[in-house]
């Protein structure tokens, strides 16, 4: 009988080999996994165990390239998975559920991806910051700059936004937010905040003193945010200038530049753990598409990749080039409609394969990161109605307490409760109990 007892409650595998199973499990299967138990949870949501599954995830085999769809969809962001295996020369795509709430824009920008979260922006005066995480099907609303509005006098036309960890061992995330501020001002026209997931406010930091390309992208190396700058000697637009590549060290917040080569026909990218260069259209009488890595401790740049134009298939005619990522000895490329995908290397591999209404891809890997950090249950009171915050009633020990659209519910004591519930076509609320 004892035995029959013992067989049925089942067999107690230690909480190391747990933890280490689960580490190998896909995020979507985790994120379910942490209703299985109050230890399940606690040991998903500690920070060794969401460290030891990014370091998983990037072992991993193949490339997996994220879409971020353009098209206009009510109340949602439309996101796509596209994986590539070299060694089998195959293709698979998974979409991911829609992002919600995400009201969505025309003039919206998308950050490059650090450690499964990037950020969803807007390029005009009306700021908005939405960082996801798609792996999680989280979004976290940010806080505008409201500030800003008043220095800009009318003319910001132009932002970019890059997003990066300050190293390896620091678990701190900030977002680098570079904004157009005068065109009197020539290369004092650029300003640049700093925005600090677990503090949630926004910082000045000391701006460059020169002018920033807008239309080129940040993107993240241990700990450093990298981006094309030039300095112009005169206003005008048509005027010579010298063009560097811009790095910020996330820790000390600070600036300083490397030379480059002319910016204006280049682009940027991570391949291979180093930041890297392209000329991404090839000129009528270019034969060879070059890549150039950043050797950081000389300052230099050398060749790393040089790929003859006939090469390519045939839609690449229109000489747009795009590296977007490296997998063993192969370099992913794509070209600009991004409806052919060629892996480069010591056999040359080809997959024809469009996106849905695609208007933004980066070489991404999923985390469960939380775009949360450190923010409990204030993602519902971030937005710019969603910060008025009203307390409803109490019970026993409880603050039952509310957001604008009364579509969350939080009771808040010794354990915080966290209820999902919008009243349908609700006005008013108030506080009653039923009497005869």
């Amino acid at each position: 009988v004892a035995m029959e007892g013992k067989r049925r409650r089942g067999v107690n595998i230690p909480h190391d080999i747990v933890d280490e199973i689960l580490g190998k499990v896909p995020v979507k299967s985790l994120v379910r996994f942490k209703v299985v138990s109050k230890e399940w949870r606690r040991s998903i949501e500690s920070t060794c165990f969401i460290e030891k599954q990014i370091r998983y995830q990037k072992s991993l085999g193949g490339a997996r390239i994220l879409s971020v769809s353009g098209k206009k969809r009510r109340n949602s962001l439309g996101l796509e998975k596209l994986l590539i295996t070299p060694c089998s020369g195959s293709i698979q795509t998974c979409p991911y559920r829609p992002i919600k709430p995400f009201r969505p824009t025309y003039d919206f920008n998308v950050s490059e991806p650090c450690d499964g979260l990037f950020c969803v922006y807007t390029k005009t005066k009306i700021f908005k910051f939405n960082l996801v995480n798609p792996a999680t099907n989280s979004l976290r609303i940010l806080p505008a700059p409201t500030s800003t509005l008043d220095e800009v006098y009318g003319q910001t036309r132009f932002s970019l936004l890059g997003i990066g960890r300050e190293s390896f061992v620091s678990p701190k995330y900030k977002l680098l937010w570079f904004f157009h501020c005068d065109d009197r001002l020539v290369n004092e026209s650029t300003r640049c905040k700093v925005f600090a997931l677990d503090s949630n406010n926004w910082r000045y930091v000391d701006p460059p003193n020169c002018l920033i390309y807008f239309d080129q992208p940040i993107i993240h190396l241990d700990g450093v945010l990298y981006c094309f700058s030039f300095y112009r000697e005169e206003m005008g637009y048509h005027q010579p200038c010298i063009c560097n590549l811009l790095a910020f060290d996330l820790h000390t917040e600070t600036i300083w530049s490397l030379e480059s080569r002319d910016c204006h026909e280049l682009s940027m990218c991570i391949l291979n753990h180093r930041p890297c260069i392209f000329k991404k259209r090839l000129g009528d009488n270019d034969l060879l598409f070059k890549i150039w890595g950043l050797d950081i401790n000389k300052s230099s740049w050398e060749v790393m990749y040089s790929i003859e134009f006939s090469c390519f298939p045939p839609e690449f005619y229109n000489r747009f080039i795009i590296p977007v990522a490296t997998i063993n000895n192969y370099v992913i490329i794509s070209n600009y409609y991004h409806d052919i995908w060629v892996l480069y290397g010591s056999k040359t591999h080809i997959f024809p394969y469009k996106f849905t209404a695609s208007k933004y891809h980066m070489c991404f890997f999923e985390t469960l990161r939380p775009s949360l950090q450190n923010m409990g249950h204030k993602q519902e009171f971030m937005g710019s109605y969603d910060r008025i915050i009203i307390p409803m009633a109490t019970i026993n020990n409880y603050v039952i307490i509310s957001n604008y659209y009364h579509r969350i519910w939080v009771l808040h004591g010794s354990k915080t409760h966290i209820l999902r519930y919008p009243f349908t076509a609700s006005k008013s609320y108030v506080f009653f109990f039923e009497t005869l």
